[in-house]
């Protein structure tokens, strides 16, 4: 007989992808043999995985932006290596039971590398138009995705490499020396907030 936790999921419903379409509903995939989680667990989930997501990109949005009114982008890329990773870590912290972290397929900071199921759901992401929200279900776990999009202050610093001021190359090899995250274009997906919610 299957154990379940409080989101209604059966703890052998391992890695099942879940599409989020909106705060409210979700289409989930379903997985032979296993138990979907119900639509109570999911609004709970994304409720939740929005509401920590969003305190780390207000307050490092703040920072960034005060950083390029400073100093421009070389003063942001000080705010990423000094600042990002602390404000991740103490969104989650906001929340009982909840840990956050930034994850992409091109990382700047190797801290933000994606594990192999993070791989699949970006992946996933970047195949859709536009990218979606998606909860992944795990043992015990909801991790929910909130995917980031490249805006046009993005590209100053995740652009094209060619285009950059000496001083902003300088900083990135510096700071970054094995550095991916350049490249990309107006609205082309950067990566994902994973909000990982722990069943009590």
């Amino acid at each position: 007989m299957k154990t379940r936790t409080r989101f209604g999921i059966s703890l052998s419903f391992l890695f099942t992808l879940v599409v989020v379409t909106s705060c409210d509903r979700a289409a989930v995939e379903p997985v032979a043999g296993d138990i979907a989680p119900s639509p109570e667990a999911v609004a709970e989930v994304t409720a939740r995985g929005e509401a920590a997501a969003k305190v780390l990109m207000d307050r490092l949005g703040a920072q960034l932006k005060g950083a390029m009114e400073s100093g421009g982008p070389v003063a942001a890329i000080t705010v990423c290596q000094q600042v990002a990773i602390p404000l991740t870590t103490s969104a989650g912290a906001e929340f009982e039971g909840v840990t956050v972290k930034r994850t992409t397929l091109k990382p700047r900071n190797p801290a933000n590398a994606p594990d192999e199921q993070d791989r699949a759901v970006l992946e996933t992401m970047a195949a859709q138009s536009p990218p979606q929200p998606t909860i992944r279900w795990e043992d015990g776990l909801a991790h929910f995705y909130r995917p980031l999009m490249i805006q046009e202050v993005c590209l100053k610093c995740h652009g094209d490499p060619a285009t950059f001021p000496k001083e902003l190359t300088a900083a990135l090899a510096a700071a970054y020396p094995a550095d991916a995250a350049t490249g990309y274009a107006l609205g082309e997906l950067r990566g994902a907030i994973r909000v990982t919610i722990a069943s009590p």
